[in-house]
C-alpha cells in the first residue's frame, strides 16, 4: 500500500486546481505568463546590413498605449516606401523574434521562415499592418507595388489572428523580404504583449 505517494498525488492535484480556479478563493490569484494579449508597438526602424540603404523602408511612429483604455488602437504617423521591387507572393520573407528577459535580449527565440507567399502570409499574419499600413485589400491577387505607402494618425490593429495566445513581454521583431537573392527590405518593430481584459 503506497499511502505517502497517494497523499502526495492528491495534494498536487488540489494545488494545481487552487492555482487554475483561484477566482472562488479569497486570496491573490496566481497569474498567468502566457494567453490572449493586446500588442502595441513602441519603436519602429530599418536594420539595414552593412548600413547598405534597402529599396523598402519604412519610417513609423505611434502614439503611446494608454493602459486605462486598453482597447482603444494605436494611432500611427509615417510612411513606407518601396524604391523598387514589387512585394508578392514570389517574395520570401523571414521574421526572427527576440525577447527581452534579464534586462538583455534572448535573441531568436522564434524564426519563421518562407520560401514565398510573402505577401499572401503577411495579409494572413498582420492583417492590420497589410490593411491600414500597407493599404492592402482582404480579397483578391497580393501584390504591393513599389511607391509611398501614408499613413496619418491612423488607427491601426497589431494582433496576429492566427496566433491567439503568447506569453506577456518585450519583443522585438525583425521582418526581412526579399525575391531570389535580392534583399528588399529589413524592418524591426520593438513591441509589447500585455494581457487582455475582456
Amino acid at each position: 500500500m503506497h499511502t505517502g505517494s497517494t497523499a502526495s498525488n492528491q495534494l498536487l492535484q488540489l494545488v494545481l486546481l487552487t492555482l487554475i480556479f483561484w477566482e472562488g478563493i479569497f486570496s491573490k490569484g496566481f497569474n498567468s505568463l502566457i494567453g490572449p494579449y493586446i500588442a502595441y508597438g513602441e519603436r519602429f526602424y530599418n536594420c539595414q546590413p552593412n548600413n547598405r540603404p534597402l529599396p523598402w523602408i519604412w519610417n513609423l511612429r505611434a502614439t503611446h498605449f494608454n493602459p486605462y483604455k486598453p482597447k482603444e488602437l494605436q494611432r500611427v504617423t509615417g510612411n513606407v516606401k518601396g524604391a523598387n521591387g514589387t512585394i508578392d507572393d514570389h517574395c520570401w520573407s523571414k521574421v526572427i523574434v527576440d525577447i527581452r528577459s534579464n534586462n538583455q535580449w534572448k535573441e531568436n527565440a522564434f524564426v519563421l521562415s518562407f520560401k514565398n507567399n510573402a505577401c499572401r502570409y503577411a495579409r494572413e499574419y498582420t492583417p492590420g499592418v497589410y490593411k491600414q499600413i500597407l493599404k492592402g485589400e482582404d480579397e483578391g491577387a497580393c501584390i504591393r507595388p513599389p511607391g509611398v505607402y501614408e499613413v496619418n494618425n491612423t488607427p491601426v490593429d497589431w494582433s496576429f489572428p492566427t496566433v491567439p495566445l503568447i506569453p506577456y513581454g518585450y519583443y522585438r521583431f525583425r521582418v526581412m523580404f526579399g525575391k531570389a537573392e535580392n534583399l528588399y527590405g529589413c524592418w524591426v518593430a520593438d513591441a509589447k504583449a500585455v494581457p487582455r481584459t475582456d
